[in-house]
């Protein structure tokens, strides 16, 4: 729900209980009994109504300090396909591995472009890895979602 004054826009929930947890490294709220929630889908799109949202998806996990050029991986979910594309021209020795959850290592391919069109639709849905690395050190990690 949404109140509207003039230059003001706020979110108000009606719900039985809740709270704000913090500390020093982040922090989380939740309410329980949250009246009215729904979630909506079409095709490869997504919308989760309800002022606290039933799913967060972490897609970076960890990225190299001081990289001069940018790592993507999208769509995010996906179900049969991922793209990888680098901001870099000199792609030479750089490869990304893919893993899923228990470490277990399904996929590992040196890059041949600077987009990178990674085939997922063999996996089963769950979470995974993706690891993109040169042959000195680790790049960037995504944790992807297979649906």
């Amino acid at each position: 729900m949404v109140s509207c004054c003039p230059g003001l826009l706020a979110q108000q929930v009606v719900s039985t209980a809740g709270s704000i947890l913090s500390n020093a490294n982040g922090s989380i709220s939740y309410t329980i009994g949250e009246g009215i929630a729904q979630t909506l889908s079409k095709g490869d799109k997504t919308l989760t109504q309800g002022f606290h949202q039933t799913t967060i998806a972490v897609s970076i996990i960890r990225e190299m300090k001081d990289l001069d050029f940018s790592i993507s991986v999208f769509p995010n979910p996906t179900s049969s396909e991922l793209t990888l594309k680098l901001t870099k021209e000199n792609i030479f020795g750089l490869q990304y591995l893919l893993f899923d959850m228990n470490g277990k290592l399904f996929m590992q391919k040196e890059l041949q472009s600077v987009e990178t069109k990674i085939p997922v639709d063999q996996l089963v849905e769950g979470f995974y890895i993706i690891k993109v690395q040169d042959v000195t050190k680790e790049l960037k990690t995504f944790k992807i979602i297979k649906k």
